[in-house]
């Protein structure tokens, strides 16, 4: 009711304020400032960037086309373009997206810039360059001092140079980029470069905690494929998935992926825990890749190798030869085939007993040790107590057979 008597009151009185005497109140004057076509320019490629983070593919060649012009236009520019900072900020922001330093071979032969920035410019151009000592110019600059756009660029750059010298404080310069930046491809890069550092660091917890947040906010993403493969090279490499408890981690990551994303995560922690002797994370792994997996396909076969060579032993033989049997093998690997030739070999030997000759040696040896030092407390070696009670268990089952127990 009340907003009832407001909007009436405004529509009465509204007139009355427009001017005096019921005159017309002038139009609002507009704020005038300076143009900053490099400036607006480089939000169009962020808006641009952020359709490609949403997994917008076509916005890929739209980013290209467009530095490329924003290249052009900053070339053929002349030294009254540069007086504006948030056009020196853009030029900045260009290069440290991807842009050209020839394009601003010109700006920095004129001196374009004032001297407080001209190493930052040295700096941008050589991080586009892949100039190591001039990039590090920019290290002496404050991000959270520079504009958003360009302070969100400047700490993920700045990560960049520092990681192998401080991994922690890369991490850190990354989280200030995602702060500054957030819904944005800068956002994008700045998880998947995080996930990839915490995992050298070997904390799964925080690892699993941003690759959701990954997920969540970016699993569209035309980068998201190659994070996801990324991602599980880092659980496999840093032994991310030791144990169930660790696998469970990535649950729910692996719920809001792509099933196609899921799916190469888990074959390949499957495969390198096979390899590793951790069976059980191996099956698990397995076994849920393969609820997704078409039938036919090559992660089908891929999946029932992993789950069956996990399994094997724990099986009933002629079940283990059926599943073995049951695997594609043509739509395996060369690395995937020699390892089911491995496990094959296991699993037809896995219940043959050794010849007694292949202990001969061995059982040789441990009597001329005994006879040459009987008085010897050998209870006190466990190489010794092994061999002597090993000796003892073969003569007793020759002599069971009828044989001689001498070799």
């Amino acid at each position: 009711m009340r907003t009832c008597f407001l909007v009436l009151a405004l529509v009465v009185v509204g007139p009355a304020l427009a001017g005096e005497h019921g005159k017309e109140a002038p139009p609002v004057s507009p704020i005038v400032g300076p143009a900053t076509p490099f400036s607006d320019m480089m939000l169009d490629v962020q808006r641009i960037q952020a359709r490609m983070a949403k997994g917008e593919k076509a916005a890929y060649d739209e980013q290209r086309d467009r530095m490329k012009a924003i290249g052009a236009a900053v070339a053929g520019a002349g030294a009254d373009a540069f007086k504006v900072k948030a056009e020196r900020d853009a030029v900045i922001v260009y290069l440290l997206s991807g842009g050209m330093p020839k394009n601003i071979a010109k700006i920095a032969e004129r001196g374009d810039f004032p001297a407080i920035e001209r190493d930052l410019l040295r700096g941008a151009a050589g991080y586009a360059a892949g100039r190591q000592s001039d990039a590090d110019a920019m290290l002496t600059y404050n991000p959270r001092e520079e504009s958003l756009r360009l302070g969100s660029q400047l700490a993920y750059a700045q990560s960049v140079l520092v990681t192998a010298k401080d991994a922690r404080k890369a991490i850190d310069l990354l989280d200030l980029a995602r702060l500054l930046a957030p819904g944005t491809l800068i956002e994008e890069a700045a998880l998947r470069r995080e996930i990839l550092l915490v995992g050298d660091l070997r904390d799964s917890d925080r690892v699993a905690f941003l690759s959701r947040q990954y997920v969540e906010r970016y699993g569209k993403s035309i980068y998201a494929d190659n994070f996801v493969r990324g991602l599980s090279t880092t659980a496999v490499r840093y032994d991310l998935c030791a144990n169930l408890t660790d696998l469970a981690k990535f649950t729910a990551l692996l719920a809001l992926s792509q099933p196609e994303q899921a799916r190469s995560f888990l074959l390949a922690v499957a495969r390198a825990s096979v390899l590793l002797g951790r069976f059980d994370v191996a099956s698990q792994a397995a076994a849920q890749a393969l609820k997704t997996a078409t039938p036919g396909s090559d992660d089908e076969a891929r999946g029932r190798l992993y789950d069956v060579a996990s399994r094997f032993a724990r099986m009933p033989s002629a079940e283990a030869k059926a599943a073995f049997a049951a695997i594609a093998q043509d739509k395996l690997g060369p690395a995937d085939r020699k390892l089911m030739s491995a496990a094959g070999y296991v699993e037809a030997r896995l219940y043959e007993m050794p010849s007694l000759a292949d202990y001969a040696d061995t059982w040789r040896e441990a009597l001329a040790a005994a006879a040459r030092s009987p008085d010897l407390p050998q209870d006190s070696d466990p190489a010794a107590v092994t061999i002597r009670n090993a000796a003892a268990a073969l003569a007793a089952a020759e002599a069971l057979g009828g044989k001689d127990a001498k070799p």
